[in-house]
């Protein structure tokens, strides 16, 4: 397997976007690997493009960097609700059907159902012995961090971000 991992999550949302990704692939490169970060593309914003030529230019720049990495590593934490932010969530798929190798890390473990609660409220166990949220919809009790379609093809490290990188440093190293 080969030593480039594309380094996904809303940390391109935060407003030091750039130093978090380069202090990233900083982790990476200490453990022999070459860390692509998606605010490593250059993207034309000049005065007259659309915000659609603008979003499409991002979209296939990053599915290039998805093409390009052996390794995907994504921040699956919770943003702007009780998921993981849904671009990230799209890259895991992509990746996925790509036959790349999936890691993810989150802060801790904690079952989807709690995640839920602590984000949306109340959450009761029906009658049909289903837990269910305050609008009475399903929530998965599979012991899961993460909706079964992130849990089960991901291996989902609990810590740091360098927690992972060395996770997959060990898994290489052992196989």
């Amino acid at each position: 397997m080969g030593n480039k991992i594309y380094l996904t999550g809303f940390e391109v949302f935060y407003p030091n976007a750039l130093a978090i990704g380069a202090a990233y692939k900083a982790v990476c490169e200490k453990y022999g690997f070459v860390g692509m970060f998606p605010k490593d593309n250059v993207i034309n914003k000049a005065v007259g493009r659309s915000k659609q030529e603008i979003a499409e230019e991002i979209f296939h720049a990053n599915i290039k960097l998805l093409e390009e990495a052996d390794i995907i590593t994504s921040n699956l934490n919770p943003f702007r609700g009780a998921e993981p932010d849904s671009g990230t969530v799209f890259e895991v798929g992509y990746a996925y059907a790509k036959g790349k190798k999936l890691y993810g890390y989150m802060d801790k473990d904690m079952p989807l159902k709690d995640k839920v609660a602590a984000h949306w409220g109340a959450v009761e166990l029906g009658g049909d012995g289903r837990y269910v949220d305050k609008e009475g919809l399903h929530i998965e009790n599979l012991e899961l961090p993460l909706n079964l379609m992130l849990g089960v093809p991901v291996i989902v490290v609990f810590g740091t971000f360098e927690d992972c990188i060395k996770r997959i440093y060990a898994d290489l190293v052992e196989a």
